[in-house]
């Protein structure tokens, strides 16, 4: 695992690219400050403001004023996951359909599963139900393309 001066590093790389204006970006954040101060300079916008979520907060400021710098800044750094929980979750089920009995299956089937198991929020007899309704999809199924070892 890297450590956090690597992970800043690259982060800060990442940024360089962006083309940012340093003094450009020095100017919106003292913009961008008294924008805050205004938002929240009274007690009941204070509340009002707390209560939001960070993206919808950037998103007041950035509707207030043009900060393209700090925007793309922000667009940045809003776009790393705050958690791995997501990845976890793919992986988890991911194990579980490559069981020891099913340990001969390809990728692309495992995929598919997860694809359809995730995508679906039927039960198995529910999809059975409407997969046996649409006719497309079962033509598909009994098509020769799909397989590419018959000709």
């Amino acid at each position: 695992m890297r450590d956090k001066k690597t992970r800043g590093t690259s982060m800060w790389r990442h940024i360089q690219g962006l083309n940012i204006s340093m003094d450009e970006l020095y100017e919106e954040c003292v913009t961008a400050k008294s924008l805050l101060e205004n938002l929240t300079g009274v007690p009941q916008e204070k509340e009002k403001w707390q209560s939001k979520g960070t993206a919808e907060r950037w998103m007041q400021i950035l509707q207030a004023a043009d900060l393209p710098n700090i925007q793309a800044v922000v667009s940045v750094v809003l776009s790393i996951p705050s958690s791995t929980g997501f990845e976890e979750r793919i992986f988890s089920l991911m194990k579980n359909k490559w069981t020891d009995v099913r340990n001969k299956c390809s990728a692309e089937l495992i995929r598919s599963e997860l694809i359809a198991s995730l995508n679906y929020d039927m039960s198995c007899s529910e999809f059975y139900s409407e997969a046996l309704k649409d006719k497309q999809l079962l033509t598909a199924a009994r098509a020769q393309k799909k397989y590419k070892w018959k000709k």
